[in-house]
């Protein structure tokens, strides 16, 4: 469950590019990676800064109101991690050395990595919900992308999409939960039931191995006691690792307030905020108390709208977003 943690979907893509443009060679067209290089550069991100902002430009995801990020990018080697260690016990008697690896790719890769919400917690069904409504929003913008890369000339509906991208899904092992401010309350462990059912594996399957050698093969009593107290140990050993880490795997809860809409709804509330607050600095108790409430009127803060649009940081008063956008 790692891809999904705190109701998000953390989704990490490779897609393969294509060697050659498509109906020609090699030597006869510019290389898909770097048709997909220029797109790429091309494509407008999100207004998250003043300048594109000012460009009037937002980045396509912005249509989609589930996407907190989404990256692309071009990967045609790995990093070097430098040298591996050797371990410290086998190097100091001379049986192991420090070794230097490098992890090299036979294709150049297309990164898609998108942080969604998902609401269901159902792997299958969040991805399948966000990637159709990305292939409603912005199937040309995926076409020009995805169509650089092995395979995707059978994509032609919303459903070949879905299927193309869990194709090229890797596993996500370290997601980042950002909206928790707090430590969450998670799910203890019952210390009672973590004993009674660890020393249940323990007696079923010592029982188990005592009565198969003494019933059926009457092997000695010492014999089939040790064996059987051995098969309690690994049993019990087993089953407490199995435990812990069936409850170190359960995905975080979902943070509170932290689907999409409500960032972008508390972002529109933190910028009023210091608008007003800013304004409001040489006011009278009186003024003060008669313009808050104007403020709270407009901002209606226990209402979804009016709220920041997708893909916005700064938004001015005319880019607001409403009820009926």
């Amino acid at each position: 469950m790692a891809s999904i943690d705190g109701a998000y979907y953390f989704l990490t893509v490779l897609a393969p590019i294509r060697d050659t443009a498509k109906g020609g060679t090699i030597n006869q067209q510019t290389a898909p990676m770097i048709q997909l290089r220029d797109y790429l550069a091309k494509m407008p991100t999100a207004m998250q800064t003043p300048a594109s902002t000012a460009s009037g430009k937002n980045s396509p995801f912005a249509r989609s109101d589930m996407t907190h990020f989404a990256r692309l990018s071009v990967v045609s080697q790995l990093g070097f991690n430098g040298t591996e260690a050797a371990d410290p016990v086998l190097s100091s008697i001379g049986i192991a050395e420090p070794s230097v690896r490098h992890d090299d790719l036979k294709n150049h890769y297309l990164l898609f990595a998108a942080e969604f919400d998902a609401p269901s917690g159902s792997r299958e069904r969040d991805r399948a919900v966000y990637l159709r409504d990305l292939w409603d929003r912005m199937e040309p913008e995926l076409r020009n992308i995805f169509g650089h890369c092995v395979g995707f000339d059978e994509v032609e509906t919303a459903a070949d999409f879905i299927t193309y991208i869990k194709r090229c899904e890797i596993d996500t092992t370290m997601p980042f939960n950002m909206y928790w401010d707090r430590p969450p309350e998670l799910p203890t462990l019952n210390q009672t039931g973590l004993l009674i059912r660890v020393a249940g594996a323990a007696i079923a399957a010592g029982g188990g191995v005592w009565a198969l050698l003494r019933l059926l093969i009457e092997a000695p009593q010492w014999l089939a006691i040790t064996l059987a107290v051995f098969a309690a140990v690994i049993a019990a050993v087993w089953a407490l690792a199995a435990i812990l880490k069936h409850a170190g795997d359960r995905p975080f809860p979902r943070s509170p307030d932290g689907s999409l809409p409500d960032i972008l709804k508390a972002m529109h509330i933190q910028q009023e905020l210091s608008d007003f607050a800013c304004q409001a600095q040489h006011a009278t108790p009186d003024t003060l108390h008669r313009v808050f409430g104007d403020f709270l009127k407009e901002v209606k803060p226990s209402e979804p709208f009016p709220r920041q649009p997708p893909g916005q940081v700064y938004a001015s008063d005319n880019a607001k977003m409403g009820p009926d956008q």
